[in-house]
């Protein structure tokens, strides 16, 4: 496989991650073992009825950077997800699931 066709598969694996994120904890869904088909949760967050956990942006945020550093997770990789949390439809204004403060 020459370098080009390995960059645009690469590209190609991240859009779809970009893609299906979990709109909570921003997860790729792909790496859900148990997802439900036509969820835009992962089953770490959402049961199919509710969400797990009742908690603010702030308190996710706190959640995935522990997680990514726990994991060794690179500072860039922890500052893009403090920023695209945010995005994500549990957490935009108006959207469901969010508690005050």
């Amino acid at each position: 496989m020459t370098k080009v066709k390995k960059l645009i598969a690469a590209i190609k694996k991240q859009w779809l991650a970009e893609r299906t994120r979990c709109q909570s904890c921003g997860m790729p869904l792909i790496y859900d073992k148990k997802y439900r088909a036509g969820s835009i949760y992962c089953s770490y967050c959402h049961d199919g009825e509710s969400f797990a956990q009742d908690m603010s942006l702030a308190d996710m945020r706190r959640k995935v950077n522990s997680l990514l550093q726990s994991r060794k997770a690179p500072l860039i990789t922890r500052m893009y997800m403090h920023m695209r949390l945010a995005t994500l439809r549990r957490w935009r204004r108006g959207g469901v699931g969010k508690r005050a403060g």
